[in-house]
């Protein structure tokens, strides 16, 4: 009858446990998970959001910021069908030796020397030169890039999808003064 009894007590407490684990699981997928944008698998990378494609954002910086974090995991699928598709991918695998897009986030991630550092590239002010709403240059030259090696000056335009890369070059010689 003892025995009976502990079972019966044993069977909420179970019942408990299960649910507060659940709830725990359920709470903690959904505030660290990164958000689903649609259809698409995941690559695995470690970076942050990793395996989702970038799009672009309202603003140039994200551009650029997507650039050096596709290069520090990798994952070309990230940036080369979204924010450096076009003539913009184009010359930047170019500027970069490659012969497209693929090949030249590839080749620049090989000369990453700390992935971590070099995805968590941020762009200041000055290195963004605004020409209207709608169009601008960042320059990576004025930027502090650490783990891996520049990636040149990005000419971005905003487009009914976000900021994408119209164009691409290597770093100038002399980096201009902050822009506005």
């Amino acid at each position: 009858m003892a025995k009976e009894r502990r079972r019966r007590a044993y069977l909420p407490a179970g019942i408990v446990i299960l649910a507060v684990l659940g709830g725990g699981q359920y709470y903690l997928s959904n505030i660290f998970a990164p958000a689903d944008t649609g259809p698409g698998g995941s690559t695995g990378s470690g970076a942050a959001g990793g395996g989702q494609p970038l799009k672009g954002e309202a603003d140039p910086n994200f551009v650029v910021v997507s650039a050096y974090a596709a290069v520090a995991a990798d994952e070309p699928d990230l940036v080369c069908s979204s924010v450096l598709g076009g003539i913009g991918g184009v010359n930047f695998a170019k500027d970069l030796g490659a012969a497209n897009c693929v090949e030249a986030i590839h080749k620049a991630s090989k000369a990453v020397t700390d992935r971590n550092a070099y995805a968590g590239v941020t762009v200041p002010q000055g290195a963004v030169h605004k020409d209207g709403t709608a169009a601008a240059t960042v320059y990576s030259c004025a930027m502090s890039i650490t783990g891996g090696e520049s990636l040149g000056t990005f000419k971005v335009g905003n487009t009914a999808n976000g900021w994408i890369v119209l164009d691409h070059q290597p770093d100038p010689p002399s980096c201009p003064p902050a822009g506005s």
